[in-house]
């Protein structure tokens, strides 16, 4: 029952991951092929900034609810996803300021509306969504998912046959598409009105729970997104283009690195209960050892034909064609990304926030000092390069942490993983363990 759980949850997390991976694919090749260089590199940077935005909501919203809702009785599911409504719309208001001011101080105004409007749509797709990934409901999600990313892919290609797709059309086409996914998944929910005092407490549990959960992920970001702005810088905007249009075929693993990544802190917390580190490291392995044989078949293949791929999907006049000796480089750090990113999952996922963010440092650090030094004279082949040396980093050592934390409970006395004193913290934030 056990594996067949897993084999279960894990395929749906993968389906409905391929889902919003491909819809999101799409979009980028079909913008690509459309917007010029330029344009094109800006809209790289403005989706960067919405992934960098994202991250606050999911780390302090998303990420402590997974956590909670898990173990909720049915009783208290909709009061508390109607507490959490409010607290999601009160962060998307400020971060949709954020979103204006930084729109403005590129230098880009003309697209102030549509792209606060995008974010706003954005943000209550994915805050609904991830309530129903909250309770292990993948299966219900894809309908809605397919709508939002599949669904603008359609939207903009229609566009762009008509001959009239700019920056803010899109922006414009892909609210819409994210208003109708977030109406599909808030129809299979259900909620009650929210407590505000009941909320306020509950922003405290969700900043206590997801704190590092934060730091971890705007330091994931950090590294790719430090690419794209120090090229930007150094070589312009074209070559951030076509650093995304790698990214593109590289994140043909996305499905695999977020869909197990979503489905990991969730299981590892349930098992850490009971089983420790080495319970939850065992729980976890199952979810990854599901995803890397996906992930090293689609490495290879991309690291054996990177010029059919390009070719295949940009064209063969493309000018991105020249960065196929970059796109191997990116398939080798998806690769390392996928092992690097689901031992930080574990750590999260073990209370271990704090020596995740320590691993996602070096690789920060790392990548900052090496594309410094090696963007001037390699361009966009010196920064794939810089993102593969800071995951092998990366991955090191978070492999050195889980060891760490193994070791150190083995040393412990016996019976210290079904210690009161540690459930006890848990069990203040998160209610009673749920049957599994």
């Amino acid at each position: 029952m056990a594996v067949r759980l897993l084999i279960t949850r894990a395929s749906w997390t993968l389906i409905d991951q391929g889902v919003v991976s491909l819809g999101n694919f799409l979009l980028n090749v079909l913008l690509a092929r459309a917007l010029g260089e330029e344009d094109y590199g800006e809209f790289a940077l403005f989706l960067g900034s919405i992934f960098v935005l994202r991250t606050i909501d999911f780390s302090l919203i998303s990420y402590p609810l997974s956590i909670r809702l898990s173990v909720a009785s049915d009783e208290e599911r909709p009061r508390l996803l109607g507490n959490t409504v409010l607290l999601t719309g009160v962060l998307s208001l400020g971060l949709a300021v954020v979103m204006a001011l930084a729109t403005e101080l590129l230098g880009v105004d003309s697209i102030v509306l549509p792209a606060c409007l995008c974010f706003l749509c954005w943000q209550a797709q994915e805050t609904t969504r991830r309530f129903l990934l909250a309770e292990f409901r993948y299966r219900a999600a894809v309908a809605g998912d397919g709508a939002a990313y599949v669904g603008q892919a359609v939207i903009i290609a229609v566009v762009a046959w008509l001959d009239t797709v700019t920056l803010a059309t899109s922006l414009y086409m892909m609210s819409i598409t994210f208003a109708v996914g977030a109406m599909m998944h808030a129809s299979k929910l259900r909620y009650a009105w929210p407590d505000i005092a009941e909320a306020r407490q509950l922003a405290r549990e969700y900043v206590s729970v997801g704190k590092w959960s934060l730091v971890n992920y705007q330091l994931v970001l950090a590294r790719v997104q430090l690419l794209s702005w120090m090229l930007a810088a150094f070589a312009g905007t074209a070559a951030t283009a076509s650093l995304q249009a790698g990214l593109n075929i590289a994140n043909m693993m996305n499905p695999i690195i977020f869909g197990i990544g979503n489905a990991i802190p969730q299981v590892t917390a349930h098992a850490y209960r009971t089983g420790g580190i080495i319970g939850a490291s065992r729980a976890a392995l199952g979810y990854v050892l599901f995803g890397l044989s996906p992930i090293l078949l689609i490495a290879v293949a991309g690291i054996l034909m990177p010029g059919l791929l390009l070719q295949t999907v940009y064209g063969p006049s493309s000018p991105y064609l020249a960065v196929a000796g970059g796109l191997q480089l990116l398939l080798i750090a998806g690769a390392l990304e996928y092992i690097a990113e689901m031992i930080s999952k574990t750590l999260l996922g073990v209370e271990a926030g704090k020596l995740a963010s320590l691993v996602n440092v070096a690789g920060v650090v790392t990548v900052a000092v090496l594309a410094f030094l090696l963007i001037g004279p390699y361009g966009v082949s010196g920064a794939c390069l810089a993102l593969v040396i800071a995951n092998v980093v990366r991955t090191t050592c978070a492999l050195i942490a889980i060891a760490w934390l193994i070791a150190t409970e083995q040393s412990r006395a016996p019976g210290w993983a079904a210690s009161p004193t540690r459930p006890a913290r848990i069990e203040k934030i998160v209610g009673a363990p749920a049957e599994q």
